[in-house]
């Protein structure tokens, strides 16, 4: 089993590695380098969201049922990277929301896939998930200041602005090769008996019926989207604050050396507080974060960046575990991509639309500068509304009797 973990670990480093070297600087780079509009660069980023709901329809029904999920998961990666080469060519909005969109259809679903592997060869997902995921953040702090410090630093020939794309080629390469290694990982066996159908996802979607499971998803839905006003709103908000640009990706990596630490800790929270306090703690982490932000003080924004880590893994990671333990064997992967779709679906949809607006309405006409504590401060009010709903609403329940076996 140790070996069986070293390389899903080897897995999660490289499923991270593409949106490490992409997701911290993507805003920053339309807005000021390419010179789109706020509310244009929320729709871009919002596409890739809209692929997520759509393309997890087709995976529910082949993962594990016609392709094992290792082998799918290689296929979208692959897809994604070489979409990549085509996303870095672009430079006209029409153009990259296209191809942006269209690198969103492959790449949407290999994050439940990847989680749904990992779940397929662990004995005890709640307590093996998380070292193994913290090799994502892990993977995510390497690439930024790899890329910034060796790559992208000011004195190269080509200048910052000119090597600022070049974030999407070693995102293209980081993608093919987890395609290439995940076609080398143990395939799960799939239930070529079973026919395809409108059952593989109304199965289950039917658990999601649960109290529990109904309350988690629509908290995960709006917890979701404010999330997105980090990523949409940080590299920009950095930038104005005075950071340059090749310090921008390693000030945000210090969220995922904070999200590394708590994933290793994280079984050990989730046994002693509960599920419950544990995706609260996660929500009020993210208000505190916000308001945080939203006094502009540049050693306060520094110090609660590594706060990140207890949003993410408290609420989402916490929500993935929460889903695999109500769960069938059959219904794993289509429950994790129903889920998925969630948060990597319409809450970031309607969280990067919904902060492209707020951008916009606190931009000013004249400077362009975004007014950031009224950006902030929506998303920290929201935060704590989503807080309150967990401790009115949610009510953990047991595990489904039919637990998950090892693979």
């Amino acid at each position: 089993m140790s070996h069986m973990r070293a390389r899903l670990s080897a897995m999660m480093f490289l499923q991270y590695a593409a949106p490490g070297l992409m997701q911290p600087i993507i805003s920053h780079y339309l807005k000021n380098f390419l010179g789109f509009e706020p509310y244009q660069t929320g729709l871009i980023m919002a596409m890739p969201a809209a692929a997520a709901i759509i393309a997890p329809l087709l995976t529910i029904y082949v993962a594990d049922r016609y392709l094992s999920s290792e082998r799918l998961l290689g296929l979208c990666h692959t897809a994604a990277g070489l979409m990549l080469l085509v996303v870095s060519a672009q430079t006209e909005f029409l153009p990259f929301l296209l191809a942006y969109t269209a690198w969103g259809l492959f790449f949407a679903p290999t994050f439940a896939l990847s989680n749904a592997v990992v779940f397929h060869h662990v004995e005890n997902p709640g307590r093996d998930f998380g070292p193994i995921r913290m090799w994502g953040p892990l993977s995510w702090v390497v690439a930024a200041w790899s890329f910034s410090y060796l790559w992208l630093d000011a004195t190269a020939v080509a200048g910052t602005a000119g090597r600022l794309p070049h974030a999407f080629y070693f995102a293209s390469a980081a993608s093919v090769g987890l395609g290439i290694y995940a076609l080398s990982l143990p395939a799960t066996p799939v239930a070529t008996t079973q026919r395809l159908s409108l059952n593989a996802w109304v199965q289950s979607l039917r658990m999601f019926a649960r109290p529990s499971l109904l309350v988690l998803v629509i908290a995960t839905f709006f917890n979701s989207a404010i999330h997105q006003f980090y990523y949409f709103g940080m590299g920009p908000f950095l930038s104005q604050t005075g950071f340059a640009d090749r310090n921008i990706m390693p000030a945000m990596s210090l969220g995922q050396v904070g999200e590394a630490v708590t994933l290793a800790l994280l079984g050990l929270c989730v046994a002693r507080l509960g599920v419950k306090r544990t995706l609260i703690i996660g929500v009020l982490a993210q208000a505190g974060r916000c308001l945080a932000y939203a006094t502009g003080w540049v050693p306060l924004v520094v110090a609660v960046i590594p706060s990140h880590g207890i949003c993410y893994a408290f609420f989402f990671t916490v929500g993935f575990i929460y889903v695999d333990r109500h769960s069938k064997r059959t219904e794993r992967a289509g429950a994790q991509q129903l889920y998925n779709m969630v948060i990597a679906g319409l809450g970031v949809l309607a969280g990067n639309v919904f902060a492209g607006q707020v951008a916009q309405y606190a931009s000013d006409p004249e400077t362009g500068l975004i007014h950031f504590p009224t950006f902030w401060l929506t998303s920290a009010g929201i935060a704590i509304g989503i807080a309150l709903m967990l401790a009115l609403l949610f009510r953990e329940e047991a595990p489904v009797a039919e637990t998950p076996a090892a693979g």
